[in-house]
Formats: structure tokens, C-alpha cells, sequence
């Protein structure tokens, strides 16, 4: 019998045709494109060759930057078409183990660096658009999130209304949202909290490109750099800005995750807070409730399940507030194997291993256990023996096109 693993952060890689079929006119030719070229491809962005030191199918393929992988696979036949098709997607998920995947962008992480906020709200529109159809293959397997840039609030509600309407599961946010320097803590944002709210949505603060220039520090971290601490800075700014700035105190029944900057910094993070509100109350009052508090409320986190501090954080927040995630098909997911690596931890119980294989994701994203086991059918349980549970790499050849 196979565990119902969510997995609450994985992947898909757009097709390059989707901004030339779905933005206006006036915007395709600086959308991303991806020539073929005798040396490999040229990718292109905002009018610009980009600088990647890696091709796009080593991007979306684990393990891709390690010794033994390989800066040049090719994305049409060395990439399992799971990335981009939703048929092979259920194929592989069902040879994986896992029950549902709550899927984000690849290239449209970088939204928050396009300048113009007509070509940006244009771009978020046509994504949202084609991960909805692709989801509606199976609507209870594939669930999306709906890209929200916030440089304008009257589009972002509207955005909201429209994802909704079209099966959004949640709504995914930059760590740095606008390039004018307004955080996740302004109030301005507040129509948005209450949206979310009211739709019954959380929202999901995830790591975009470490050196991107909404970040404004992308002069400090080149190449590996830009991993080791760009990733984990963007969601310690984010969770900060969001505590700090009481929008979880005037939304008490808002629900956020920080997702893809690892674990292990949570409680020195929380910690930090609390201790900064005890030294310097005169200075801004403390909040009513302290960060700890806050975050074991109403806050979960997901990252690197073979992070040394994993365990830590499970201990001080619950493990239902540790959500496991893939991270598939990107070169810097977990790797050799996410599920194994939370698997044969030594330092969680199974009933902490279970809370974040599937509790944590199904309270947290509002899903439905029950109908899940229905849709699955046989071979599936909620009681399945975690050391039945097999390593989520496919022991079939990938399928590409």
C-alpha cells in the first residue's frame, strides 16, 4: 500500500510557445524564448540573452550541478515530459508514490524582475491561464498555484476573483514584491490579505532567483553564492516583513507559507524576532503575540528535507508546520531522493514523518483527504507502513518527447 504523499512545492516547466500564444501582442518579444543552436540554445529574456551557466534541461533535472551531472542535457530529450505534460505527470506521480502535487512555475519565477507592471500583470495572467488547463486534466491530483505579482492592488484582486474561479489552490508571492522597496508587511497590501481570507486561499511566499535584481543585493552573491545564502535570505526577509508588520495580528485566520529557503534558520529566525522585541520595546511596541506564537498558528515552512536542522524545526513549530516537498524536476531540489531523505531521518518519529508527508500540506492547502483516497482507489492508504514507502526517482526510463 502507498502512502498519500502531497507534495506541497513541485514543479512544472512552462513551454516556451505559452507566452507567444497567450500574451498581447505588444509584449511576446520580450517574453522568454529558447532558440536551438548548433552549441545547444540561446534563452532570451526582456529583449536580453541571458547569462546561464547551465541549460535549461540541466535547470529541470535533480542533481544536474553535481559531480556527476551535466551543464548541457537538453530539455526535449533529456527531461522527463512530466515537467510540461499532465498525462505523464499522473504516470509518474503514481510510480513516485505520490498522491497530489501542488505545482509552481519554473521561468515564471522571475516575474518580479520584469520593469514594466503592464507586461508583468500580463505575464501572471498567461501563465495562470495555462497552469489552470493544465491542472484540469485532474483537478484533485494537480493542484496550482496562481502567480500574484502586487504592483497593483486593483489587478491583484481581480487576479484573486479569477484564480478562484478557475481552481487555484493557492496564490504564490515574492519575497520582495515591489521594486519601489514596499514590503510584505505594508499595509497597503492589506485588501489582499482579507481577499485571501475570504476565498478561503493561504498564500505562499516562494523563493524566486536569488540574484534577481527586485532582491536588490544581487551585487553580493555570484555563481554558488547566489544558493547559499540568496535562497534562505529572500524567505528570513519575507517571514520577518509578515510578522513584523502584524499582518498575521489583523488576519487571524490567514495562513502563509515560506517555501524553498530550507528549514534549519526558522527557530534562530523566530528566536531572533522575540528576542529583538524584549531589547527594544521602546523603540516599537512588540507585538500581542510573540513570533513563535504567530508562526505555530497560522504559518508553515517547506525546504530541503536533508537539512541538518529539519528536526529542530519540527520539534519547536510541530512537524505539521514542516511540509515536504520535491522541488521536481529542479537541478537543486532534494536530492538523490526527497522522499527517501525524509524517510530515513533518525531524528523524527513516523507519527512527525506522517504529519509532514501529508497532514501538514492537507490542512494547510485546504485538501480534502477523503476524496483523495477515493479518486486514487486501490493501492493507496492512510496507514500505509512509512517503511513500505520507495524513492520517488522513477526505476523506468524517463519519458521524452
Amino acid at each position: 500500500m502507498k502512502l498519500p504523499i502531497i507534495d506541497s512545492d513541485g514543479h512544472v516547466m512552462e513551454p516556451f510557445d505559452l507566452w507567444e500564444e497567450r500574451l498581447p501582442d505588444e509584449y511576446r518579444d520580450r517574453a522568454w524564448k529558447r532558440v536551438k543552436t548548433p552549441d545547444g540554445e540561446q534563452v532570451s529574456f526582456l529583449g536580453r540573452v541571458t547569462g546561464f551557466e547551465w541549460s535549461v534541461g540541466s535547470l529541470c533535472t535533480p542533481g544536474a550541478l553535481s559531480a556527476k551531472g551535466s551543464l548541457d542535457r537538453d530539455l526535449d530529450t533529456e527531461v522527463d515530459l512530466g515537467a510540461r505534460d499532465p498525462v505523464r505527470r499522473i504516470e509518474l506521480m503514481d510510480e513516485q508514490g505520490v498522491a497530489v502535487s501542488v505545482l509552481f512555475p519554473t521561468m515564471t519565477l522571475g516575474l518580479d524582475d520584469i520593469p514594466d507592471p503592464g507586461f508583468r500583470a500580463a505575464d501572471a495572467r498567461a501563465y495562470n491561464s495555462w497552469i489552470a488547463d493544465f491542472c484540469r486534466h485532474d483537478p484533485i491530483r494537480l493542484r496550482w498555484a496562481a502567480v500574484l505579482p502586487l504592483v497593483d492592488i486593483g489587478w491583484a484582486l481581480a487576479e484573486i476573483e479569477r484564480a478562484v474561479g478557475d481552481g487555484a489552490t493557492t496564490v504564490m508571492l515574492s519575497p520582495i514584491p515591489t521594486p519601489d522597496g514596499r514590503d510584505l508587511g505594508s499595509r497597503e497590501f492589506d485588501p489582499v490579505w482579507a481577499a485571501l481570507v475570504d476565498a478561503g486561499l493561504p498564500a505562499v511566499v516562494h523563493a524566486s532567483n536569488p540574484a534577481s535584481p527586485a532582491l536588490g543585493m544581487n551585487h553580493l552573491w555570484r555563481n554558488r553564492g547566489q544558493w547559499q545564502m540568496g535562497v534562505p535570505f529572500q524567505l528570513q526577509l519575507a517571514a520577518m516583513y509578515v510578522i513584523d508588520g502584524r499582518v498575521l495580528e489583523r488576519n487571524p485566520t490567514l495562513r502563509v507559507g515560506f517555501f524553498e529557503g530550507d528549514v534549519g534558520w526558522l527557530p534562530h529566525w523566530l528566536g531572533r524576532l522575540d528576542e529583538t522585541y524584549e531589547k527594544m520595546a521602546l523603540v516599537a511596541p512588540p507585538p500581542d503575540r510573540s513570533a513563535l506564537e504567530q508562526f505555530r498558528t497560522q504559518c508553515v515552512i517547506s525546504g530541503e528535507p536533508a537539512d541538518l536542522g529539519f528536526g529542530a524545526t519540527v520539534d519547536l513549530v510541530g512537524a505539521e508546520r514542516v511540509l515536504w516537498a520535491s522541488d521536481w524536476p529542479h537541478q537543486d531540489g532534494a536530492w538523490p531522493d526527497p522522499i527517501l531523505l525524509l524517510r530515513d531521518r533518525a531524528d523524527l518519529t513516523d507519527a512527525q514523518k506522517r504529519a509532514c508527508f501529508v497532514d501538514g500540506a492537507a490542512q494547510f492547502y485546504g485538501i480534502d483527504l477523503a476524496e483523495v483516497l477515493t479518486h486514487l482507489g486501490d493501492g493507496w492508504a492512510f496507514d500505509a507502513d512509512l517503511g513500505t514507502i520507495s524513492g520517488m526517482l522513477p526505476a523506468s526510463t524517463p519519458a521524452v518527447r
